[in-house]
């Protein structure tokens, strides 16, 4: 039987020890403001063996290219810690991905302020999770994804050896705070019936959005495509529409060629109507350019002030919210978004298949259609019900009193 082979280097930065191989790290870190030289031992996973030696070094080839030289003090506050983290995923993810990064950080750096990393424990994160119900008044699915982002926080604080444990694994959510603070939402009022959105487009026929608004409840097209619809985009001899750019707010304003996924990408024919109102709104922009001159904005953009300059992402929603408060005989907790689902409301009151509506509004998954196809059947069967009650079980006649 061979012996087993004594501990020691088999290549730059690989040591065997009791029969495995480990890659060995050397990095710097800082500790109160002074800088120390240290190396950490990371389990390959291999058998000591000679074949295993070149996986090894591939292995800790990979972990020097994904980390730095550098690590943060390790008594690094939990603010600065936030941004540290924040600093590192921008690199890996979209503008609009870290603005929501952003706002998490913002809410966990406001309550730890200078507290150290290392101070952390199961009853503070507990206390912090607590606060956000209590103190910020925010739902459970704001309060869970700032969790989600806080975990992941100190799962890298972990790895750089700053703690040894992560006590956000250990800590739950308090369901009495997240049903106490819950804000009640009627899903019925989250989108138009067939009635409900006809009964609004004639209320809105005057307003400078209406075309906006039409096209977004006609298409169920997401606020981001509305607004990133340009001339471009407009086929009039083929009488297409287009979807492939948008606009969306994160830390900034971005415009891109770029949609939500890839299924959001898609073309839509337009009727000899829908032709002449894209027509109206040309001869309505070539009027405008006329009448501001050398002050006009001018871009491939259809939706705009009449100067040119282009609607902030927000001002098309506060508008909807606007009107909507004008027309009490709507229902009052639906959102501009709401005209997307009530969209897909429409088609399924029309009698089109699940499949023909998600293509239609470019949902990616079609759990998101089959949630909203099941509420509108909902709701039309509660009616349907609610009809042939009413006539086995009528009321007597109140006129007559």
């Amino acid at each position: 039987m061979a012996r087993p082979k004594k501990d020691g280097k088999r290549a730059t930065g690989i040591q065997g020890k009791k029969g495995f191989l480990y890659a060995v790290i050397s990095y710097t870190v800082i500790e109160d403001g002074i800088k120390k030289s240290e190396k950490k031992w990371i389990a390959t996973g291999f058998k000591d063996t000679p074949e295993n030696v070149k996986k090894a070094s591939a292995f800790r080839d990979k972990l020097l290219n994904n980390s730095s030289d550098v690590l943060p003090d390790r008594n690094i506050s939990i603010s600065d810690f936030c941004d540290y983290a924040l600093s590192r995923k921008k690199r890996e993810i979209s503008d609009t991905t870290y603005s929501g990064y952003f706002y998490r950080a913002k809410k966990i750096k406001e309550y730890f302020a200078d507290i150290k990393v290392r101070e952390l424990n199961e009853k503070m994160a507990s206390n912090f999770l607590d606060s956000l119900f209590e103190t910020n008044h925010l739902e459970q699915r704001t309060v869970n994804d700032i969790k989600v982002f806080f975990r992941t926080i100190m799962e890298q604080a972990l790895k750089e050896g700053i703690i040894a444990y992560n006590p956000i694994e250990y800590v739950t959510i308090d369901k009495t705070l997240a049903i106490k603070y819950a804000k009640t939402k009627n899903t019925d009022d989250q989108f138009f019936s067939y009635e409900e959105a006809q009964l609004f487009l004639s209320k809105v026929k005057e307003h400078e959005l209406y075309e906006l608004f039409y096209l977004t409840l006609f298409f169920g097209l997401r606020r981001e495509e509305i607004l990133g619809l340009r001339w471009s985009a407009i086929d009039f001899k083929k009488q297409t529409l287009s979807i492939s750019h948008t606009v969306t707010k994160g830390m900034v304003i971005t415009r891109a060629n770029t949609t939500k996924t890839d299924s959001s990408a898609r073309a839509y024919p337009l009727t000899d109507e829908q032709i002449e109102m894209f027509m109206h709104l040309k001869k309505k922009e070539d009027y405008n350019r006329k009448l501001f001159g050398n002050g006009y904005y001018d871009s491939d953009y259809i939706f705009k002030h009449e100067d040119g300059t282009l609607y902030y992402p927000d001002y098309p929603t506060k508008a909807f919210g606007k009107l909507i408060k004008k027309i009490p005989e709507l229902p009052q907790g639906i959102t501009f978004h709401g005209l997307r689902s009530s969209c897909v409301s429409i088609l399924v009151h029309q009698g089109m298949d699940v499949k023909s509506i998600q293509k239609w509004v470019g949902h990616a998954d079609i759990d998101t259609t089959l949630r909203i196809y099941a509420k509108v059947k909902d709701k039309e069967a509660k009616r349907e019900v609610s009809d042939k009650m009413t006539c086995v079980i009528p009321l007597k006649d109140y006129n007559t009193d």
